[in-house]
């Protein structure tokens, strides 16, 4: 199945939802896809809308409350191409983080290492 990264994201205090998914789209998601897509199976971004706490009664939150605006994921090949995105990384840190800069809350997001069990027989 590959090496899956969660990537937790909270966008940048001032811009709108909108804003956000509009640089989230059309310029973080393209840099990544331009420096790491060759070694990604997969690569998917979540905008989060609505959600609940569980015990909250069924009383919606939207992602000030939930804490996240967006998650992504993504599927590296194997080891060797999780070596080669952290190369990669290092060589246009400058880049990254500038770009980061506009969109996120850099202090507020994670990639998180997880490891994925699928339901047998579902989908």
């Amino acid at each position: 199945m590959g090496i899956k990264r969660i990537v937790l994201v909270k966008r940048k205090a001032g811009l709108t939802p909108e804003e956000f998914r509009a640089g989230y789209e059309g310029s973080h998601s393209r840099i990544a896809v331009e420096l790491f897509g060759h070694l990604w199976t997969s690569y998917r971004r979540n905008y989060l809308t609505t959600g609940y706490a569980f015990e909250s009664g069924g009383n919606e939150a939207g992602p000030a409350e939930i804490g996240f605006d967006a998650v992504s994921e993504f599927i590296l090949r194997d080891e060797a191409a999780a070596a080669e995105m952290g190369r990669i990384s290092m060589e246009n840190i400058e880049r990254i983080k500038q770009d980061e800069a506009k969109w996120f809350d850099q202090l507020r997001c994670y990639v998180v290492a997880c490891e994925t069990i699928e339901e047998p027989g579902l989908g």
